[in-house]
C-alpha cells in the first residue's frame, strides 16, 4: 500500500509540474489582451456551489471569485450544526486554480452543550488535464489539504491536518451539465497518530431548465471511515439562479438515503466573480 506521505509527495510533484507542460497560452510571447484568454474583459462566474462534486472547468483565468453560503444541517440524536464558510478561488492559468476555503463562523450543538467559533481551513489546486469535445469528458484533478485553524478544546475540529485528492470528470450532454468524482480522503486521527481513509463518490447533473435558472441534483456517498463514521449515502436537490453572468444565488436541501448519513441540510448561498487581477495589473 502507498503511503499518505509519498502519495501526497506524487501529487504535489503532479500539480507543480503539468501546468508549466500545458503550455497556457498567457505564459506564451507578448500577447494582445484581445488573444489572451487571461486578459479577457468578460468575467463570467463558473459555479461550484452547492455539490459536493467539483467540475473539471477551472475559475476563468485571472480572475478572482468569492463563494459564501449558510447551511443548518440536522446530524441526528438532537444535535445539529450550523456555519457560514466559503472562500475564494483564483484562475491562475486557463488549467488551473488556486482555492481557499474556511468556515467563518461554526456553531455545534449535541449532548455536550453549543459551542462556536472559527472553523478549519482548506487550501487547494485543481488542475483540468484535458477539455471534452463531443465525444469524450474534460478530465481534471482536485488537490486540497486542511489547516487546523478550528479549536480541538471546543469540539469543533481534530486539531489534525487532512488531505483531499479527487478524479474529476464532466461532460455537457444537451441541456444536462455532468460532473463525476471519486474523492479519497486522508483524515488525520485525534488523539491517537495515523491516517483513516475513506472514498468518496458524486454525481452532479446540473439541469437547464431557463435561461436563469438551473436544476441541480446529485447522490453522493463514502465509505467507511472508522467505527464512529461508518459509510453512508445521500442526494441533494436544489436551484442555482443567474443574477447576472457575475452573480449566482443558490439554495436547497440534502438528505440522508442510508443509516448513519446526516439527517438533512438546508442551504443558501453565492458567487460572485470579483475581478481579473492580470488584467488590473497590466492596465497600470
Amino acid at each position: 500500500m502507498i503511503k499518505s506521505s509519498s502519495l501526497l509527495r506524487l501529487w504535489i510533484v503532479t500539480f507543480v509540474f503539468l501546468p508549466f507542460c500545458s503550455g497556457p497560452a498567457w505564459a506564451q510571447g507578448s500577447p494582445q489582451p484581445s488573444e489572451s484568454p487571461c486578459l479577457n474583459s468578460h468575467i463570467a462566474a463558473v459555479v461550484s456551489r452547492p455539490t459536493v462534486a467539483n467540475a473539471t472547468d477551472p475559475t476563468q483565468c485571472g480572475v478572482v471569485e468569492a463563494e459564501y453560503g449558510f447551511e443548518h444541517q440536522w446530524v441526528g440524536a438532537g444535535a445539529h450544526h450550523n456555519d457560514f464558510a466559503g472562500g475564494l478561488r483564483f484562475g491562475l492559468t486557463p488549467n488551473l486554480d488556486f482555492h481557499w476555503y474556511s468556515a467563518a463562523f461554526l456553531n455545534i450543538a449535541d449532548g455536550s452543550g453549543s459551542r462556536s467559533g472559527f472553523g478549519d481551513t482548506w487550501l487547494g489546486l485543481k488542475y483540468r488535464f484535458v477539455r471534452q469535445s463531443k465525444h469524450r469528458p474534460s478530465f481534471g484533478a482536485f488537490y486540497a489539504a486542511k489547516i487546523p485553524s478550528a479549536s480541538v478544546v471546543k469540539g469543533l475540529g481534530s486539531g489534525e491536518v487532512d488531505h483531499s485528492l479527487s478524479f474529476l470528470a464532466s461532460k455537457d450532454i444537451h441541456k444536462v451539465h455532468l460532473d463525476f468524482n471519486v474523492i479519497q480522503l486522508l483524515i488525520g486521527r485525534h488523539p491517537t497518530p495515523g491516517v483513516d481513509h475513506t472514498t468518496g463518490l458524486a454525481l452532479a447533473s446540473w439541469i437547464t431548465l431557463t435561461r436563469r435558472l438551473t436544476l441541480v441534483v446529485e447522490p453522493y456517498g463514502y465509505t467507511l471511515l472508522n467505527q464512529s463514521n461508518p459509510a453512508f449515502a445521500s442526494t441533494m436537490g436544489g436551484f442555482s439562479y443567474q443574477l447576472q453572468p457575475r452573480v449566482y444565488l443558490d439554495a436547497g436541501l440534502d438528505v440522508g438515503v442510508t443509516h448513519g448519513a446526516p439527517n438533512k441540510r438546508v442551504y443558501c448561498g453565492i458567487t460572485y466573480s470579483l475581478a481579473n487581477v492580470y488584467s488590473l495589473l497590466k492596465s497600470r
